[in-house]
């Protein structure tokens, strides 16, 4: 799965509350000042990566464009698990 070094880091859509990590935000639900936490920067994906893509499983999708919004925070066979088991059973 591609990755990123640091880990992401959240925003207010109204500017005015911390900037807060994975876990932060997890816990946080709603910034301090209403707004909704988006991330501050959006991976990119190339050609390759959309490629790649193509006869995965809806879980392996799912694991593999959400990655880089938790990756430094668990895992990736943790998360893959996690994501796995939440789709379980969904055709």
């Amino acid at each position: 799965m591609p990755g990123i070094s640091n880990k992401q880091r959240y925003v207010s859509t109204r500017g005015r509350a911390a900037a807060l990590d994975f876990e932060g935000v997890l816990l946080a639900g709603l910034a301090t000042d209403g707004g909704l936490y988006v991330p501050e920067s959006w991976p990119s994906l190339t050609d390759g990566d959309i490629r790649a893509m193509a006869g995965l499983t809806y879980a392996e999708l799912v694991a593999r464009v959400m990655w880089p919004f938790v990756a430094g925070v668990m895992g990736e066979d943790d998360f893959q698990a996690l994501v796995t088991d939440a789709y379980d059973g969904f055709d």
